[in-house]
């Protein structure tokens, strides 16, 4: 099953619409999903859409959507002032899309932190937060830790970490875990880079898979993970 193109209309946003995909499964079951990409990225991006088809076969509907900079062509502000659009994002995909259903929030690097961001300022109104690589410090500055809101942040979250990633190892995130409020999940991916792609030579068995695949593998703990959540 394929994902349709989607046009979100925003309000008390620097654009008026937002270009997105709609990922519906075949049995909608669970809470609806919200991804956004990278800094530099955007929502069509491969490792984005992997993620978004793992959870779309896992029963949820998802939301794949550009940040407003990445609308207007531009370079991404810092991660706090992209908060009110993506706000505006989740409440428009929620309107559009599944306005009586939960939602959890989350995205590649950036949007990942723009997210859990997001969810300590007000009332964002999700169930959870799913973080494909957490940017937790810029590539070769581990002192500048991005970990400071953790502590406010008030629902239970997933990281897909990869063992090599050069803005925050799995092990380094695993350090950190301990500041967030509520329960936190971390799958380690072996030698997944940023974007979670294993190439041959840090693979286990030596054989190169992106992240697309990679994320297929994690499609089991996923589950397990979005079941906990319903539990809470």
């Amino acid at each position: 099953m394929t994902s349709q193109p989607l046009t979100l209309t925003l309000t008390d946003a620097p654009v008026e619409t937002v270009s997105a995909a709609l990922h519906e499964p075949a049995r909608p079951r669970g809470p609806a999903v919200l991804l956004t990409p990278g800094a530099g990225g955007s929502y069509q991006g491969a490792a984005l859409t992997g993620l978004a088809e793992v959870l779309r076969d896992l029963g949820c509907t998802v939301v794949r959507a550009n940040l407003p900079h990445h609308e207007l062509g531009r370079r991404a502000p810092r991660a706090e002032a992209s908060v009110p659009g993506f706000r505006a994002l989740l409440q428009a995909a929620r309107q559009q899309v599944a306005p009586r259903r939960p939602w959890i929030a989350g995205g590649k690097s950036y949007g990942g932190r723009v997210a859990s961001l997001a969810a300590v300022d007000g009332d964002l109104d999700v169930t959870g937060l799913v973080f494909h690589g957490y940017p937790l410090h810029p590539p070769g500055k581990p002192e500048q830790l991005r970990v400071d809101h953790w502590h406010r942040v008030p629902v239970p979250a997933l990281f897909l970490q990869g063992t090599r990633d050069t803005f925050g190892s799995a092990a380094e995130v695993e350090e950190h875990l301990t500041k967030l409020r509520r329960r936190a999940t971390l799958l380690a991916v072996e030698g997944g880079d940023h974007s979670l792609d294993v190439a041959g030579v840090h693979a286990p068995d030596g054989v190169r898979r992106p992240a697309a695949e990679v994320l297929a593998r994690l499609a089991d703990p996923i589950a397990a993970w979005l079941r906990r959540l319903a539990e809470d």
